[in-house]
């Protein structure tokens, strides 16, 4: 009896040891803080190309890109381009841009007098006057932003975000595996970095307001002060 009794307990024992290191990879998987089983499992050859499409898994799809030192010159050349007064970075569609810029000359003519108007011509088609500019489209293209994870800071570290624009952030890692999390009030998006890998995640933000992008992966000393913030307008 004695010896039934202690197999009785070690085998619960076993068991309950077994559940609670199941639960606790579960949990660190929900996280971004261990790779799910299919990762494990994955040869590590073409491992890159298979994984899941856009946001599969909410972590972002991993594809073929630049190497770290070209991706690199992408961003500055995306921040010099983009790059506001107050040290933000505001990219727009060029639609946008031409639209802004359109503006005050569709104003100054429709305040400018038409002599063709005045002589009672030019309304055989009922569009005289009309400008010629043409609204953009739905963006159904999102915008890249291109974004470098490195210790221990984002590059650009300041975003300036339109509403309800979808956005393509791409991101890389160019020294040690990070993570990248957009805090969206309490919940957030998360996502893993690979070191010299382009990882893709398309975002839209709904709501204006201020939204804070940290480290999720333990990267040394000044992890807890590498983030980022985007604000949307």
């Amino acid at each position: 009896m004695s010896s039934l009794s202690h197999l009785t307990t070690r085998r619960g024992f076993v068991a309950a040891l077994g559940f609670g290191g199941v639960s606790l990879y579960g949990l660190w998987v929900g996280y971004g803080a261990a790779p799910g089983p299919a990762a494990l499992f994955r040869s590590a050859e073409g491992a890159d190309d298979q994984l899941a499409a856009h946001g599969g898994g909410g972590h972002g799809a991993v594809t073929a890109g630049p190497d770290a030192d070209a991706f690199r010159t992408e961003v500055e050349s995306f921040i010099a381009r983009f790059g506001q007064d107050d040290g933000s970075v505001y990219p727009r569609h060029e639609a946008m841009a031409a639209m802004e810029t359109a503006v005050p000359a569709t104003i100054m003519a429709a305040h400018t007098p038409d002599p063709a108007a005045a002589a009672g011509h030019g309304h055989d088609d009922g569009h005289a006057g009309q400008s010629e500019a043409t609204a953009p489209d739905d963006h159904a293209e999102p915008l890249s932003i291109p974004m470098i994870a490195e210790r221990w800071f984002y590059e650009p570290a300041h975003l300036r975000l339109d509403t309800g624009t979808p956005y393509r952030f791409r991101l890389m890692a160019t020294d040690i595996p990070h993570g990248a999390s957009v805090q969206f009030g309490r919940g957030s998006r998360m996502i893993r970095l690979r070191p010299g890998t382009v990882t893709e995640v398309d975002l839209t933000f709904e709501k204006p307001g201020s939204y804070l992008v940290y480290c999720t992966a333990y990267c040394g000393t000044g992890h807890d002060a590498m983030q980022a913030r985007v604000d949307v307008v």
